[in-house]
């Protein structure tokens, strides 16, 4: 009796020290036995992630995903390549995505946070941004984000950093939400309409929006000022505990790379190319 008393409160011991692994095993198993890599990606937000008009995955996280994928044969040793699967993700449900297994890691606008919930964490950072204002280029000139902004109406993305920050930073301004999936472009759209005088977001994300927007020429819009306004790094949101897969996550994703992709993908003159410069100068330097 004392024996088998012995063992067990050897075994509950163990069991705090020592917690048995997950059934599910760890990611990288995973995709060593099935031969997948299933990324979490905004369908929403180029240029990091977006759907084309012709359906067609396209963005920074897609070139990304497939480089991690190309990288992960190599260290796992497998002799076919693996197939790189995206599953839309929103600002919604991003987080929810990761922690039940859905995706192995999702890539998008992803603020590092000090705090993150339960159930997740982020990678190293792999791009450093902040927030601009997208201003006519007829009102850049009464737009001053060194000032207090009084009563300029100023359009935030609800429940978002950038909220907290325009109505705490500029608390005279006039913020006005703009929410749902179109909120991004509905607030671009109203500013280059003369409708709202500033819209604030991340400027990659800005440029995005005007971009793909055939009826918006680059004469109809300005970001000010010419460097961001907050300093603000992105992650990859991984599973919480998983050790060995965000090790490895880490060490394959480089922050040096994200400036040669987007080249890549728009060319050194894009306006996303020299809008991540001119945060990684202000950010990282």
């Amino acid at each position: 009796m004392k024996t088998k008393l012995a063992t067990i409160a050897l075994s509950l011991i163990l069991s705090v020290i020592l917690p048995l692994p997950s059934l599910a095993g760890t990611v990288l198993e995973d995709i060593k036995r099935t031969g997948v890599l299933k990324a979490g990606i905004r369908q929403d937000a180029p240029p990091l992630g977006f759907v084309s008009a012709d359906g067609k995955w396209e963005g920074y996280c897609i070139e990304l995903m497939e480089l991690l994928g190309k990288r992960l044969q190599d260290q796992l040793q497998l002799s076919q390549p693996i197939e790189v699967q995206f599953i839309p993700s929103t600002l919604e449900n991003r987080e929810q995505l990761v922690k039940e297994g859905k995706a192995h890691l999702e890539c998008g606008p992803n603020t590092i946070m000090r705090n993150p919930q339960p159930g997740i964490t982020y990678s190293d950072r792999f791009l450093a941004t902040g927030v601009h204002l997208l201003v006519r280029p007829d009102n850049q000139p009464f737009i001053k984000p060194s000032g207090a902004l009084e009563n300029i109406s100023i359009g935030v993305l609800p429940d978002s950093l950038t909220q907290q920050f325009i109505s705490s930073r500029y608390s005279l301004a006039k913020v006005v939400e703009y929410p749902g999936v179109d909120g991004r472009k509905n607030a671009v759209e109203d500013v280059v309409q003369g409708r709202l005088n500033a819209f604030a977001s991340d400027g990659l994300l800005l440029v995005g929006e005007v971009l793909r927007n055939p009826s918006i020429s680059t004469q109809d819009y300005a970001l000010v000022p010419q460097e961001p306004l907050t300093c603000e790094f992105y992650g990859m949101i991984l599973p919480e505990g998983d050790i060995s897969w965000i090790n490895t996550v880490n060490s394959l994703i480089l922050v040096e790379e994200t400036v040669n992709i987007l080249t890549g993908l728009y060319g050194k003159d894009s306006e996303y190319v020299k809008t991540l410069e001119s945060a990684h100068n202000k950010c990282l330097l």
